[in-house]
């Protein structure tokens, strides 16, 4: 289920049957007067659940706006480091200036019809340009970690960043924004890839081969995240995700996916290409020098 309008249940201000529902647990208030089942709540992840909030908080406004920045990014699907913003963001045309309110940020000016898509029943920016909108805003951690998704899913592609980049008048933050398009990269298959390759590059370290393809023995294939050639030394990224959601286990348990992930490692290690392993965390990745010590100890330079 993904977030939609017609999930939303709206209430007045004495309306006491949605109140007592809330008391009861069976609603989860989104913003003043808007509400989700408990159990439609329940089914989204972070990002779905922000995608509800901007719902629920443009069904309030009496004016046309589109959800954009972050608020598009979650819509879309696209990761983002940390937790999502506490206020929906919208670009709103009826105001001057961008300002900040109860449960909404309104950046002023307009969309481009162009730019414009529906999703959940609303308007919001589209890819391409909600992704341009957060390069221009944000660390380029943040940025590469949404880029690279939104690449590796086909949402857009280096092009279609670079020609939108190109149309768009703001000069704030387009250097960094250039830099991200250009780093960005849809090989990387996780968030915490994409923000390890953004730490190996500010450690001066020299950048891997990207999912590379190892052949086993009995015909079978192993891709890594990262691999040196030149040094033979593999690695890889755990971000625990595959141990913990059972989607991803694919029915088997925790532990027989560690066994296998072992077994897996163990064929990789012994490939004459290889001569290091090395894995890393979050923490690895999110502490400064970590991953960059970790890296420069296997022999990567």
């Amino acid at each position: 289920m993904d977030p939609h309008l017609s999930l939303v249940v709206r209430s007045s201000f004495d309306d006491t049957a949605v109140r007592r529902a809330c008391m009861r647990g069976e609603l989860v208030r989104l913003v003043s007067g808007r509400y989700v089942r408990a159990e439609h709540w329940q089914e989204f992840d972070e990002a779905q659940q922000h995608g509800m909030r901007a719902v629920a908080a443009v069904s309030l406004l009496d004016h046309e706006v589109v959800v954009s920045h972050a608020s598009a990014a979650a819509l879309w699907g696209l990761p983002r480091l940390g937790h999502r913003p506490e206020r929906v963001q919208v670009t709103d045309p009826t105001v001057a200036r961008s300002t900040s309110k109860q449960t909404t940020y309104r950046h002023a000016g307009s969309v481009p019809h162009e730019d414009v898509r529906e999703v959940g029943g609303v308007l919001v920016t589209s890819p391409v340009r909600t992704a341009v909108d957060l390069s221009l805003r944000v660390p380029l951690r943040q940025a590469v970690v949404a880029l690279d998704h939104g690449l590796r899913v086909g949402l857009f592609s280096k092009d279609d960043l670079s020609d939108h980049l190109d149309r768009r008048t703001e000069r704030r933050g387009r250097v960094m924004a250039g830099k991200a398009i250009a780093f960005a990269d849809g090989r990387a298959d996780r968030p915490g890839e994409s923000l390890s390759r953004v730490v190996m590059h500010e450690s001066r370290l020299t950048p891997p081969e990207l999912q590379y393809e190892f052949r086993l023995p009995g015909g079978r294939r192993a891709f890594v995240d990262s691999f040196w050639p030149q040094w033979g030394i593999v690695g890889e990224f755990d971000g625990f995700v595959k141990y913990r959601d059972a989607g991803l286990r694919r029915g088997l348990s925790a532990e027989d996916v560690v066994v296998a992930e072992k077994l897996r490692e163990d064929l990789v290690r012994r490939h004459p290409e290889v001569k290091a392993f090395v894995r890393w965390v979050w923490r690895d990745a999110m502490r400064p020098g970590n991953l960059g010590r970790l890296l420069a100890d296997a022999g990567v330079r």
